[in-house]
């Protein structure tokens, strides 16, 4: 009940909950705030409180930090309980905005130009 109690706990805060339903796929720091249109320092401070639940990973490739849902027991029921939110929130306008910066977030990736968001500190995505 414990463990059920802190999911939950950790799912109730909005920034919490849009940063795991964008890290179904595996983003770069500087994507996830850049799609939540939110500074890297507030990011960051959820990207830990994730870590530390064990919720997420990251891993690091030269300067760049990448995180995604960890695949462990404690999210396993996490993983059920993402994949039910997009049909609840399909008329949520902060979901909304949030799924397309993931598809511009793709499209970008796949430019020539796609490490530029983290070595301009993201003020150049997507343009």
């Amino acid at each position: 009940m414990e463990d059920l109690l802190n999911l939950f706990g950790i799912l109730s805060d909005k920034t919490r909950l849009r940063i795991l339903l964008l890290l179904r796929n595996e983003l770069c720091v500087c994507e996830i705030y850049e799609a939540l249109e939110m500074s890297q320092p507030r990011v960051s401070r959820q990207l830990a409180i994730l870590k530390q639940a064990r919720l997420i990973k990251d891993r690091r490739e030269g300067k760049w930090i990448y995180y995604k849902i960890e695949e462990n027991a404690h999210t396993r029921y996490l993983i059920s309980i993402l994949s039910l939110l997009p049909d609840w929130l399909k008329d949520d306008p902060e979901f909304n905005n949030d799924k397309a910066m993931l598809k511009k977030i793709h499209v970008f990736r796949n430019s020539p130009r796609n490490c530029e968001c983290v070595l301009s500190g993201g003020e150049n995505f997507g343009k």
